[in-house]
């Protein structure tokens, strides 16, 4: 039997704090700051540095909106989980570094919650009921 994931591992969208994004926003300000720093303040590098710096401010500012809506409808539902894979997906080349948060940062968040995850599982079921072609069938009429 499988061991349930520690309690500070994100799942779902919907458990996402304003503490998780302001830390991941922290987290990632640092070692952009960082490597900026070292970029200097002229150059195309450093003007790119700069607007990662805005986009990633940007985001957190925006999921940080999101979550306060008590009862998100279904497009803010997925802006939250666009928002959080965006700075997640930034993070994750820096998980080398110290203050990456594995527990919190690691796994993707793919749906908002579970009624979310089991409406999409049922889609996957529904169309493969309404198609249901074998990988061999698939391939014939193809030329070699």
């Amino acid at each position: 039997m499988a061991n349930p994931p520690p309690e500070r591992t994100l799942v779902y969208a919907v458990d996402l704090t304003a503490e998780n994004v302001r830390a991941l926003e922290t987290f990632l300000n640092a070692q952009l700051g960082r490597v900026s720093a070292g970029v200097g303040e002229t150059g195309e590098t450093s003007f790119a540095m700069r607007s990662l710096l805005i986009l990633v401010s940007d985001s957190a500012g925006f999921l940080h909106q999101l979550l306060t809506v008590e009862r998100p409808e279904p497009w803010q539902r997925a802006a939250i989980v666009r928002e959080w894979q965006r700075l997640r997906s930034t993070a994750l080349d820096f998980n080398h570094c110290d203050g990456y948060d594995y527990d919190r940062w690691w796994k993707q968040i793919r749906h908002y919650d579970a009624a979310d995850e089991a409406a999409e599982q049922e889609r996957i079921r529904h169309f493969a009921t309404l198609y249901p072609w074998a990988d061999d069938e698939a391939d014939q009429g193809k030329e070699d």
